[in-house]
């Protein structure tokens, strides 16, 4: 990975923004506010989907968050757009056909867009073999929460990158 400027917001995206993105951009914050205070207090955290099919987040994301202690009740989902591409330093999706191309197809007039976007699992330089993370949308309770835990080992890896990366 070609190291990048200053990142001060990032941007985690996935299909409909009801489980994945929202996973990762509450545990981010989460970690800001508890483990992160000083390193992170710069760096801002968002999430969005390329579609919009509801209106909040996925209950057992919901749910697995909650045992975390982490509060989900002002979430509302939104839909990516132009101007959230441009404003963030890091965008990050969990598929790279059904996230990362779609996005750079989408939105191919953002510049340099291809140099600030990519699998969560990649930026964080994780160790799985599949670095894809499929929607957990209708998987039992033990396949949701093993996605959740990878989703949050990606995100606690993504931070310590982003770190690194701030402190050069």
């Amino acid at each position: 990975m070609k190291v990048m400027n200053k990142i001060k917001s990032v941007l985690f995206f996935c299909t409909a923004n009801i489980c994945r993105s929202v996973a990762a951009e509450y545990i981010a914050k989460w970690l800001k506010e508890t483990t992160y205070k000083e390193e992170l207090k710069d760096v801002t955290f968002d999430s969005a989907g390329l579609y919009r099919y509801n209106e909040y987040s996925y209950e057992e994301t919901g749910n697995y968050l909650k045992r975390k202690g982490i509060d989900l009740t002002d979430f509302k989902t939104k839909k990516i757009t132009s101007e959230l591409v441009e404003k963030h330093d890091l965008i990050l999706g969990f598929e790279k056909n059904r996230h990362v191309r779609k996005l750079l197809r989408r939105f191919k007039t953002v510049k340099d867009l291809d140099k600030k976007t990519f699998l969560l699992l990649d930026f964080a330089g994780d160790s799985y073999n599949n670095r894809e993370i499929e929607d957990p949308l209708n998987y039992p309770p033990e396949k949701y929460k093993e996605t959740m835990e990878k989703i949050e080992n990606g995100v606690v890896k993504t931070i310590e990158n982003i770190i690194k990366i701030n402190q050069t």
